[in-house]
């Protein structure tokens, strides 16, 4: 009997098994993405402390196609503390920004610079559609009045990778969305 069948067939299972781990991870990012994302955009605008200094702040900071930046009231400056009806404090500014020369989603928080958050992304891999109550869209860049209307975004992940077997062409690739509604108002 010969043994260069079996040795084919590993090789293959092999082959199956990394194209496997790659879209299990284009996958997995994408779906990390779209969870933090949603969680925190659905925080946009939340101050549990009315009055004072920052009555009123912006939810929305930036609202473009492939930028967006939220603020939340969510603790005073120190962890564990009470919310102090500001966005000043450590976390609770948020920017999300599409790097096109990484090919990559950045995420920074308060006044940090933006760190890598997930890679592998086309051009038109991370983007923004913003919506008003009427379901108007509402074309980028939204200046601050647009971004008080906004009621519903939509986002689009899109993870791509080069498959691991150099004989196929086609990238493995991945592609989540997910539509949030705002739901503390900006008044």
């Amino acid at each position: 009997m010969s043994k260069k069948p079996v040795l084919a067939q590993a090789l293959a299972s092999g082959d199956v098994l990394q194209a496997e781990t790659v879209r299990l991870s284009v996958r997995e990012s994408s779906r990390l993405a779209i969870d933090f994302l949603v969680r925190e955009l659905r925080m946009a605008g939340a101050r549990p402390v009315r009055g004072g200094a920052c009555e009123g702040f912006e939810r929305l900071v930036v609202a473009d196609e492939q930028t967006v930046s939220m603020q939340y009231d969510f603790r005073g400056d120190r962890f564990g503390s009470a919310p102090d009806g500001c966005p000043d404090d450590p976390s609770e500014r948020v920017l999300y920004t599409y790097d096109a020369d990484a090919q990559m989603l950045r995420r920074a928080t308060g006044r940090g610079r933006p760190q890598p958050f997930i890679g592998d992304m086309p051009p038109d891999g991370f983007l923004l559609s913003y919506f008003d109550r009427n379901g108007t869209e509402l074309l980028p860049p939204l200046d601050g009045d647009a971004r008080a209307a906004v009621f519903l975004i939509d986002i689009v992940i899109r993870t791509v990778r080069q498959h691991p077997d150099p004989g196929v062409t086609q990238p493995i690739s991945s592609e989540l969305g997910s539509a949030v509604f705002l739901s503390n108002p900006p008044n």
